[in-house]
């Protein structure tokens, strides 16, 4: 009889913490209300393992809520033989707040959907961006926190991206603009 309770308070148990864990719903993700408030922002962390990433970059550069049009600009340094280089991406909202349309280097033929997965709107987000044949999963947070990433930047960036490869190292990346 002792293992009957036993047992039924660990089923009990079971079934009220994955209610819990399940229960993490959340609002979407309002794009648009974000890069506005993410001018300069340092990816931590990506899905893909190309050296370019390391020390990337990107800078908002024009913005309009109203439109639901911004432009960001990647930065990547100079690796090797390849030189430093920025990368233009032009982003249109839609009626989803939590994807946009982009386009890369003014390329119109070219769309593109990204899906912004989480942000705190105020260290950090998290998004999936296609670009070069790759979904590429990013951790990008506010240069102000570079060194010290809060943990529910952390947290969210794991729960959405099973691929996780450090970007940004203080000795190769500086703190340079």
């Amino acid at each position: 009889m002792g293992w009957l309770n036993f047992s039924a308070c660990m089923l009990f148990a079971g079934i009220i913490t994955t209610n819990i864990v399940a229960d993490r719903r959340r609002e979407p993700t309002d794009g648009f209300r974000m890069f506005g408030l993410f001018r300069k922002v340092v990816a931590i962390s990506s899905s893909s393992n190309d050296t370019s990433f390391k020390c990337l970059r990107a800078t908002l550069t024009s913005y309009n809520l109203e439109e639901k049009k911004a432009t960001y600009v990647w930065h990547l340094k100079a690796r090797g033989e390849k030189p430093a280089r920025n990368i233009t991406f032009d982003i249109e909202g839609g009626d989803i707040p939590d994807q946009a349309t982009y386009f890369v280097n003014n390329d119109r033929t070219r769309p593109h959907t990204a899906y912004y997965n989480y942000t705190d709107y105020e260290n950090c987000m998290v998004m999936i961006v296609p670009y070069n044949d790759h979904d590429h999963c990013l951790l990008w947070v506010k240069r102000s926190v570079v060194h010290n990433v809060p943990q529910n930047c952390l947290d969210n960036y794991e729960e959405t991206c099973e691929v996780r490869i450090p970007q940004y190292e203080h000795d190769l990346c500086g703190d340079d603009e």
